[in-house]
């Protein structure tokens, strides 16, 4: 391989990374809507235990 051609290899890797970053960091900011049904389904339990119940 000339030096040209290592030149032009370096640059289009580079082109790629940053495509490859620029459309993941998009990705990960794109918003996603959960319906209100859902998200009353998948409230959290409460952490607090009841350790009453277990005496009795």
């Amino acid at each position: 391989m000339t030096r040209k051609e290592l030149l032009i290899a370096a640059i289009l890797t580079l082109i790629t990374v940053c495509a490859w970053v620029i459309f993941d960091i998009a990705h990960a900011r794109s918003k996603v809507e959960i319906p209100q049904k859902i998200q009353e389904i998948i409230e959290p339990i409460s952490p607090d235990f009841n350790t009453q119940s277990l005496e009795d």
